[in-house]
């Protein structure tokens, strides 16, 4: 009897024990935790949109720049001033630059945004977990971790959490206005509450937030401090502290446990947004804007100019360049708008028509037709090219000819001998007045060198080495007279820079500038 009183005895006090250990004995979140939560739960669900919208307009400038340096290539190819070729082919090579390093840092800028993506789809996902076991099987009447009034009532269910995103698939079309002013240098703006434990009627109804013991009942067996609900809850189990403010803060944080994604989403989201923005409807034409003032490009063109043979001293270059980019350009001045706007509306060879039809450069917007029209100035080019060589054969041809012509026509013995270049041979068979074979030679030799008779020989190797005063015989833009150069075929000591002849015949080379410097224009 005595035995089954003892029984009775204990079986009644753990009957008094079990509700107590079942029955909430820590503090519920106060509202503004878990609608903080809410806040960055939205922020958080609009990185994959921004990241995405990143991507595309970093593609779609690459392409822009790379469609309007077409343009300007084929708009140089067609000009007739050797100065506005070059200028234009300048401004096609740099604007290829630029979407060459925009393309060369695509990969990262892809890697950074898909992780900014996955790492705050993670944090999303620990929210949207964590506020999910909270308020799918409560009924908030006795016992609950989430405040509805603080201090005061709990949630009851998951419904009462009023525009809270969570448990929904993600997408690419959501977006957030704040989203930049959310995610700051320092952390995440929308987490900022110092205490959300609550008190009141709500300071023991949560049984996740129990003081810990080894107890089996308890949730937590031992102090501890970590980051819950994707990192973005701040729990010390030992002096029961939680707050949500250490995310203003977060890419300072350390060591602790729930730390490293919740970092991770801030600190690659931060970057994406704070790269600087690329405008395909704007970039080439602020770019060419910056380029129009810069000292460098001047120094590019000049280089162009050098490269397609023009002649002059530096200075003399230079300022050729800048006048170019004056008129092309206003220097990015005040009439740079109606400038750049009537250049890119230069017509050109649309691309796909059988028959040449041009249109304006700005309303080609395939890649294949602009391809297509610097194709055909550049067969074009080449035809001309052919064509200014033959002249020039022909040129040399008529000089011999028509020399020899002038001798040929005499008939008498003594009025040819007393014709200055011309001898009479009576032994020879037809004319018998013909060219001094000394003099034929010699012609000959200088139609090697030029084409056609030179008078500007003696005006530039009276220079001999002195550079300065070669290249001042020349006006930048036009035919150059003498040129600082080594020699040429059958040029007297051709490995020593001197003064030589530099004329349009003498140097073949500018002899065809308008048709190379186009082709130079192509060459980016």
């Amino acid at each position: 009897m005595q035995a089954l009183r003892r029984t009775l005895t204990i079986s009644f006090v753990a009957a008094l024990a079990w509700p107590q250990q079942a029955s909430g004995s820590g503090n519920a979140l106060k509202t503004a935790a878990w609608k903080e939560m809410c806040q960055t739960a939205k922020e958080l669900r609009a990185v994959p949109t921004a990241a995405a919208n990143k991507l595309a307009s970093t593609r779609q400038t690459i392409a822009e720049l790379e469609a309007t340096a077409l343009r300007l290539a084929a708009v140089a190819a067609s000009q007739a001033d050797v100065g506005d070729a070059a200028t234009l082919g300048a401004l096609a090579k740099e604007l290829s630059t630029e979407a060459a390093s925009l393309s060369s840092g695509y990969t990262a800028k892809t890697n950074k945004a898909l992780t900014a993506a996955a790492a705050s789809a993670a944090v999303y996902g620990g929210i949207s977990e964590f506020l999910n076991l909270l308020t799918a099987g409560i009924t908030g009447a006795t016992n609950g971790c989430l405040a509805k009034q603080d201090g005061a009532t709990l949630i009851g269910s998951r419904d009462e959490l009023t525009d809270c995103p969570i448990d929904k698939e993600l997408t690419v079309e959501e977006t957030s206005s704040t989203i930049k002013t959310t995610f700051t240098a320092d952390g995440i703006t929308t987490l900022k509450t110092d205490n959300v434990k609550d008190t009141g009627s709500n300071a023991a109804l949560c049984v996740l937030f129990q003081t810990p013991t080894d107890a089996p009942s308890k949730l937590f067996h031992k102090a501890a401090e970590f980051l819950a609900a994707g990192g973005t809850l701040s729990v010390n189990t030992a002096t029961t502290t939680i707050k949500t403010e250490h995310g203003k803060k977060i890419s300072k944080e350390t060591n602790k446990v729930g730390t490293a994604l919740i970092k991770q989403a801030h600190t690659q989201t931060h970057e994406l947004l704070t790269e600087p923005e690329n405008d395909p409807t704007s970039a080439s034409k602020s770019k060419i804007k910056a380029l129009a003032s810069d000292t460098n490009f001047t120094a590019t063109v000049v280089r162009q100019l050098k490269l397609i043979g023009m002649a002059g001293s530096d200075k003399t270059l230079e300022d050729y360049a800048k006048s170019k980019i004056k008129t092309l350009l206003d220097d990015g001045k005040a009439n740079f708008d109606t400038k750049w706007n009537a250049l890119i509306d230069t017509k050109i060879y649309d691309g796909k028509s059988e028959k040449v039809k041009t249109e304006k450069a700005s309303s080609i917007t395939s890649t294949k037709e602009l391809i297509q029209s610097v194709l055909y100035y550049q067969i074009d080019l080449k035809t001309k090219l052919k064509r200014v060589k033959e002249e020039l054969e022909q040129k040399k041809n008529d000089c011999e000819k028509e020399t020899e012509e002038v001798c040929n026509a005499i008939e008498g013995e003594q009025e040819c001998n007393n014709t200055k270049d011309c001898h009479y041979d009576s032994k020879k068979d037809g004319k018998k007045c013909t060219l001094k074979k000394e003099v034929k030679e010699k012609l000959e030799k200088t139609n090697q060198e030029t084409g056609v008779k030179d008078g500007n020989k003696d005006r530039c190797t009276k220079h001999g080495t002195d550079k300065t005063k070669c290249e001042a015989e020349n006006t930048a833009g036009q035919t150059p007279v003498c040129g600082f150069r080594k020699g040429k075929d059958n040029e007297p000591e051709q490995d020593k820079e001197m003064c030589r002849n530099g004329s349009f015949l003498v140097n073949n080379k500018f002899a065809l500038s308008m048709v190379s410097a186009a082709f130079v224009a192509l060459l980016f």
